[in-house]
């Protein structure tokens, strides 16, 4: 059950944003218009506008007519984003077929990542907390530190660009029960702004797709163990001054959940996650400071979080008996910290990051006479990175820029286990946009980067599920891409062929141990994915509108002389969006997507195709806005997966099939 402290304190941020107009004063425009999208990544404390053309951004209006409660949800909208929920029930995502651990996903500058594993579950992250996100591909800055092979994700608090007053509201309804309530107020007095906000959401699971073959573990047509509820307060503080700005991100989430079994493993025969998390709390504080008015700019960024989850393992499908519980209870912090000066036409920026996790584990037995607890395991980890970039314009119209970087691990506490090695690694990127005309241009990157493997995959056994490998080692990714764009005021597209190859990929195989089949972490001899890459936008009239992107790849493990599948990862992945206005104030929106041919991995260590698919989803609106009073109203109605196809990421685990959603959006 939610805490009852939370939803008193959501209330009154409710109650207060909606009715203390002496406070806030009256708004200017509609909300969405009033939100500062900043032309850099992460609040300029990695990127200047000029040092990357090859970001891809996704604005606030976008996000916002997803309806989506957690950013899982709209990180379709990203290209060669592929989203999977694994057997643990985290919703995670793979970028050009990357892991999960390559991808790096930042809050204002922050990285999201759990130190322990070096991922986050997306599922868990809320929506509306956002005014944007960027996504870089290839070879990425220095500046984001260490672990970045796959590319980075940075996701931007809302903020306001001008002095107004925002107070918003939503309640969502949907079909299978489901439920949600969004609430923020967002104030800019001169030059300091404040946002609040807070949600609750609480869903009994999701529907299973009428073709889905599950024959173990799934008695209704929704999903076993999928329920959830979970609640959100967060803050952002921002304040300009003479030399420079300074802003503050307070976040904390509180959730509960279950896990869906892998229906198609027969628990008589092999082990089988009966799970549940009673527990599953994130907090954050970010701080980041600019001074520009130095002859060297600086950007910083000071994070800490606090992280702590619970996981009960059950007898069996019923849900009744806990087995065996497991605690974690993460600290992390770090510092990012770039100086940035220019001599003639030259820039140089010196880079410096470092993060510290420590993980505290208890294993509890659990039986009908009582639970007996373990010792505590304490494991830690220290990630750091020492590097430079330059960049310069060139004769062809644009710029370069080099950078390079050593990167580091330290395992200083590993519990009753041997310690790791240090590990150290370099780390390069390389980039140029070459003008081709007024309206297109040329773009070049290429790089090398390491990963290095995360505490739980040298550690963790997920309460007896893994057997541990004591040789593991890092992994090298040698990235390279070339893209074109071509843009002007009714079409912009861009199209990028890339390839990368990665030695050492860490990846999976499962053992028989007694009897019963576990999973081993292993590195291969490598892997390759090499692809194309489409995205553009369309404006056909005032009122058609058309976006998206789409990718096709190769990915391919290799094994000496010989090449494989890699698992999981699709060969092809295809968004759509579609938008008519049909009238001043009603609008129909619609989104395709489709995933290509994959390859899952059978208990036989035997490859098994996975299907392709494609999902239709539609959204109906209508506005209201009331001048006199300053209200805008929107009603709304949606369908997802409209024809119930079956989407398999991963073998037994479907993805959610039809759903209805209802709501009503108020600011003023």
């Amino acid at each position: 059950m939610l805490r009852l402290s939370v939803r008193r304190l959501v209330g009154f941020i409710f109650v207060g944003c909606m009715l203390c107009g002496e406070c806030f004063g009256q708004v200017e425009t509609d909300s969405l218009e009033s939100y500062s999208l900043p032309e850099m990544v992460v609040r300029g404390e990695i990127r200047n506008p000029d040092y990357s053309q090859r970001l891809f951004r996704v604005r606030l209006s976008t996000l916002a007519r997803q309806d989506k409660a957690d950013i899982a949800g709209v990180l379709n909208q990203l290209p060669s984003a592929h989203l999977q929920t694994n057997s643990r029930g985290e919703t995670l995502v793979y970028i050009r077929a990357a892991g999960e651990r390559q991808v790096a996903i930042f809050l204002d500058g922050a990285p999201l990542n759990i130190g322990w594993d070096n991922r986050i579950d997306l599922s868990m992250i809320p929506a509306n907390v956002l005014g944007g996100m960027t996504l870089e591909r290839g070879a990425v800055s220095s500046a984001y530190g260490p672990n970045v092979s796959g590319g980075a994700i940075n996701l931007h608090s809302r903020s306001i660009n001008q002095q107004s007053v925002i107070r918003e509201g939503t309640l969502q309804l949907g079909d299978p029960a489901s439920w949600q309530t969004r609430v923020l107020a967002a104030s800019r007095k001169r030059n300091t702004s404040l946002l609040i906000g807070g949600n609750l959401t609480k869903s009994d699971g999701f529907r299973v797709p009428d073709s889905a073959d599950l024959p173990f573990g799934q008695k209704s047509n929704i999903r076993t163990n999928t329920d959830r509820e979970s609640s959100v307060i967060y803050g952002r503080l921002d304040r300009e001054g003479g030399l420079g700005s300074v802003g503050m991100t307070l976040f904390h989430m509180s959730s509960e959940k279950g896990v869906a079994p892998e229906g198609h493993i027969d628990p008589t025969v092999e082990s089988v996650r009966y799970w549940r998390y009673p527990v599953w709390r994130n907090s954050m504080v970010i701080v980041n400071a600019v001074k520009k008015n130095w002859p060297v700019h600086l950007f910083t960024t000071i994070w800490a979080s606090r992280f702590q989850q619970e996981i009960d393992q059950f007898e069996d499908e019923s849900f009744q008996q806990v087995a065996v519980k497991q605690k974690d209870f993460d600290l992390s912090g770090g510092l990012r910290a770039v100086a940035e000066w220019k001599r003639a036409n030259t820039s140089f920026r010196g880079i410096g990051y470092l993060s510290s996790t420590t993980h505290d584990q208890v294993d509890v037995e659990v039986s009908p006479s009582g639970a007996v607890p373990g010792p505590t395991q304490l494991y830690s980890n220290v990630l750091y990175s020492v590097g430079a970039e330059v960049s310069r314009p060139h004769t062809l119209g644009g710029k370069w820029v080099v950078g390079a970087s050593v990167d580091g691990m330290r395992t200083p506490t590993t519990y009753d286990k041997p310690s790791h090695p240090p590990i150290t690694a370099w780390s390069a990127n390389f980039e140029t946009n070459i003008s081709l005309s007024d309206n297109s241009q040329l773009l070049v990157n290429a790089g090398s980067k390491p990963r290095f493997p995360t505490l739980r995959e040298l550690y963790g056994v997920a309460l007896n599920r893994y057997i541990l490998n004591e040789d593991l080692k890092s992994e090298r990714s040698w990235m390279s891409e070339v893209g074109y764009v071509l843009a002007n005021s009714t079409f912009s597209v861009q199209i990028t062929g890339f390839v990368v190859r990665t030695k050492d990929t860490i990846d999976q195989r499962n053992v028989v141990v007694d009897g019963k089949t576990k999973r081993q972490r292993i590195n291969l001899d490598g892997s390759s994915v090499s692809g194309i890459e489409l995205s553009g936008a369309l404006r056909l009239t005032d009122r058609i509108a058309l976006d998206g992107h789409g990718t096709w790849m190769h990915p391919r493990l290799i094994k000496g002389k010989t090449t494989g599948h890699l698992t999981e990862k699709p060969e092809a992945l295809m968004t759509v969006n579609g938008e008519l206005a049909l009238t001043s104030s009603t609008r129909f929106m619609t989104t395709m997507t489709y995933v290509g041919k994959a390859y899952g991995l059978g208990l036989d260590n035997e490859f098994v195709v996975l299907p392709t698919s494609f999902e239709l989803n539609m959204r109906l609106s209508q506005s209201f806005y009331f001048q006199r009073n300053g209200l805008f109203l929107e009603a709304f109605a949606g369908a997802d997966n409209i024809f119930d196809a079956l989407t398999l990421p991963q073998l037994g685990l479907p993805a959610p099939g039809r759903s209805l959603r209802f709501g009503l959006n108020l600011s003023y």
